[in-house]
């Protein structure tokens, strides 16, 4: 099952016309079975901190599969009683119908409910949310490079990636399909692309000559199928502002 951990930062402040406003960042990490976790975050003007995490509520459900059940983990009760029962604060009832607009329209069967703070993903949903609050996201993010290493022996049914990114390392056991249109070394490839934040310069060791022609022309993959999914990785990037630089080859 798809599952989404969000959270939310909000700080208010003036204006510079000395009106008083709120400033909020929004945060998530997106789980879906067999794929990495995708991360995602937002700075917004918002009332209040409860408005702030009922749009990040609203863009885990924007960013899973559609036609899928999605579970959105939150440390917010007041969020929980307006998406997940409709009987919160009425200040929030608004967002709360576009939410469950947006999964109506999507087909996602959602459920909201709780996850302490203390939990991995929502601790890096909290940390997304500031950074987006604080001006980071895609623009703070600009120029920052990272190391990823691809390891992977042919016929192998499993690659090994490894991002390193200032203060944090990722490590990724990514299962592969020998049956599928794309090559195992370009599915490994773009495991490590998929680990990338907004902005991100990836400096890729190690892999294979297959997989980077194929990163820099999809359309000299052989088969419609290996080019389209390609073509969609490396527009998601470009969208995302993520790099992707080679350094040797696997």
């Amino acid at each position: 099952m798809n599952q989404a951990f969000v959270d939310a930062s909000w700080q208010e402040q003036s204006s510079p016309e000395g009106h008083w406003r709120g400033l909020g960042g929004w945060g998530l990490v997106l789980l879906r079975p067999g794929a990495l976790p995708a991360r995602f975050q937002g700075q917004l003007l918002a009332p209040d901190n409860n408005a702030a995490e009922v749009r990040a509520v609203l863009e885990a459900v924007r960013a899973a599969p559609p036609g899928e059940p999605l579970t959105v983990h939150t440390d917010n009760q007041a969020v929980i009683a307006s998406v997940g029962r409709g009987r919160g604060p009425a200040l929030l009832d608004e967002d709360a119908r576009e939410v469950q607009a947006e999964a109506l329209a999507r087909g996602v069967t959602l459920r909201v409910v709780y996850a302490p703070r203390t939990r991995r993903h929502m601790q890096s949903a909290h940390d997304l949310a500031n950074d987006a609050r604080r001006g980071g996201g895609a623009g703070g993010l600009l120029d920052v490079r990272s190391d990823v290493l691809i390891e992977q022996r042919p016929a192998q049914p499993e690659a090994r990636v490894s991002l390193r990114r200032p203060g944090e390392r990722v490590t990724a056991h990514v299962p592969l399909d020998l049956s599928s249109d794309v090559p195992p070394s370009a599915q490994a490839l773009l495991a490590a692309v998929g680990l990338a934040r907004p902005g991100e310069v990836l400096l890729v060791r190690r892999a294979s000559r297959v997989a980077q022609a194929l990163w820099q022309r999809p359309e000299r993959a052989l088969r419609p199928g290996a080019q389209a999914q390609l073509h969609l990785a490396r527009r998601a990037a470009d969208e995302s502002g993520v790099q992707v630089e080679f350094l040797g080859v696997g």
